[in-house]
């Protein structure tokens, strides 16, 4: 077998094929800027964007962690196919691009962004708005704009240790393996070491702060400490079923011929464990959520188990259950077919699952931006100025579709929150301008606030029930998704067509072709 000279050529086929996702990605993206109500501002492109960056951005990063924690575990298994994972690492190189532009977005206020992000948001923030909103501000030390553009300073570290990883790997190709009496292990295997060595902590924090900046503070009012693990395991585990899709492509091009049902074998275990561990993860977080029943908490489950419930269920089906019953035989582990659209399942899955992140999240700063529009509308009806949302109106906001049988008021002049419509209350308020606890209510008060309900119904009823590219992905975030995964490949090619994908010098690279488990790495000296 002469894998020497195992050159993969990027073909002009291969070249239009990926040029024509990224047209299909650019038009769909370019359409989603005016797609949706006016008063939407653009949340469909900005969500898109963000949505889709973080995706491909994760992945690229967690193939540098890949290549980190094999070399730190002196792994040999992976030597055969390492030109796959190197190869995604270049796209950190756009990623920090991406979040630049994004972040200078943020910076300037771009019309949009205030829906992305509420902390953006100045009405939120000041002190001095009567829409302030205190833990909002409260967490702006760090979730604010020079904060979120760190996070392309962040990929550009990143991108070093990707470039020095690639280049040590290349180099060694034209370095003739020797070992001395004193060291066995070559020079570039240990600088790799070192690189590894530094990079783990640094990703292990800064991918961190990174989730918590684009994701995480989505819903500006949750906060989990499982977020960082989660996210980061859904990016690794779609890493590992693109880079089987990859090698299953290079395969049917001829390359890779030495990759075996054990190397099938040993991703399909990655897969299918990194599935479990991520519902794991996911389970973790949902129980202690619910058990702890906080409201700050709570809302970010409740919402996408109220409002996005299809979404929600299909999430666990794809990428727990689905996976889980197909890998578990070991068979499927080694069948080619099986494990390639259990891959693409996964893969897709795992898109769905930063859509969910993502989007009810920015949905639901929409709806919450519009409660208050209409009913501080209501109260500029009375010439006043003074409207801010309280709990109850919160919880409608969260709950606007079943807010004519479940919000707790009775429209018949009855309302099981305690409230009496009709004068009477059985919280001790009496309507009618006295009450049981001493304390008068005003008349023109309890006016405003009814008006106010008004004008919050009347706010929901234009707010459609189901809408494509919010509760469920839409033809423009389908297209927006190849165009990236377009953009993703065609970096990801040219860059595998630099160098060959034999690494020749390797010293674990007779470990990975045998899959010995033993130590087998040193070599007499030619």
């Amino acid at each position: 077998m002469n894998n020497q000279n195992d050159t993969f050529v990027f073909d002009n086929k291969t070249k239009i094929f990926t040029v024509s996702l990224m047209v299909i990605g650019a038009l769909c993206l370019f359409l989603s800027w005016n797609s949706g109500a006016e008063d939407m501002h653009h949340l469909r492109f900005w969500t898109n964007y963000l949505h889709n960056s973080v995706f491909f951005v994760g992945i690229a990063f967690a193939a540098v962690l890949f290549m980190s924690t094999h070399t730190m575990a002196w792994g040999g298994w992976h030597i055969l196919f390492k030109r796959v994972p190197e190869a995604m690492m270049p796209f950190l190189y756009i990623g920090a691009i991406l979040f630049a532009i994004l972040g200078l977005a943020i910076y300037f206020n771009v019309s949009g962004t205030e829906l992305l992000y509420l902390w953006n948001d100045k009405e939120y923030m000041d002190p001095a708005s009567e829409h302030f909103d205190e833990l909002a501000y409260h967490k702006s030390s760090f979730v604010n704009p020079i904060a979120y553009l760190l996070t392309a300073v962040v990929i550009v570290v990143w991108s070093f240790f990707a470039f020095m990883f690639r280049k040590l790997s290349f180099d060694q190709d034209n370095t003739e393996y020797t070992v001395t009496v004193n060291d066995s292990v070559p020079v570039h295997t240990k600088k790799t070491r070192i690189y590894a060595a530094a990079f783990l902590p640094i990703a292990g924090f800064s991918s961190a702060y990174c989730i918590w900046q684009w994701v995480m503070s989505v819903d500006t009012h949750w906060y989990s400490t499982l977020f960082a693990w989660y996210a980061t395991v859904s990016l690794w585990v779609s890493m590992v079923a693109l880079v089987y899709m990859t090698i299953l492509f290079l395969r049917s091009r001829g390359h890779l011929q030495g990759f075996s049902a054990e190397h099938t074998h040993d991703l399909g275990k990655y897969i299918f464990g990194f599935s479990v561990f991520w519902t794991y993860l996911w389970f973790s977080q949902f129980l202690l959520i619910w058990y702890s029943n906080n409201g700050e908490e709570t809302q970010y489950f409740f919402i996408r188990f109220e409002q996005f419930k299809p979404l929600f269920f299909a999430n666990i089906l794809i990428n727990f259950v689905a996976p889980f019953f197909i890998l578990m035989m070991n068979t499927s582990k080694r069948t080619l077919g099986t494990l390639g659209f259990t891959a693409g399942l996964v893969f897709f899955g795992h898109w769905l699952d930063f859509y969910q992140m993502i989007k009810p999240g920015v949905w639901y700063n929409y709806e919450h931006k519009s409660h208050i529009s209409h009913a501080h509308h209501g109260h500029d009806a009375h010439g006043e100025n003074t409207y801010k949302m309280n709990e109850n109106e919160a919880k409608a906001v969260l709950t606007y579709y079943q807010h004519d049988e479940n919000d707790g008021h009775d429209h018949d002049g009855h309302a099981e929150d305690g409230h009496d419509h009709d004068g009477h209350a059985e919280d001790g308020h009496d309507h009618d301008g006295h009450s049981d606890d001493g304390h008068a209510h005003d008349d023109h008060a309890d006016t405003h606030a009814h008006g106010d309900e008004d004008h919050a119904h009347a706010a929901h009823a234009e707010i459609p029930s189901f809408m494509f590219g919010v509760h469920a992905p839409g033809f423009l975030e389908i297209g927006t998704f190849l165009g990236f995964l377009g953009l993703f490949l065609y970096v990801m090619f040219s860059s595998m067509a630099k160098v060959s994908l034999y690494p020749k010098n390797d010293p674990y690279l007779q470990e990975s072709e045998h899959h010995d488990t033993g130590i087998g790495v040193v070599k007499e000296p030619h």
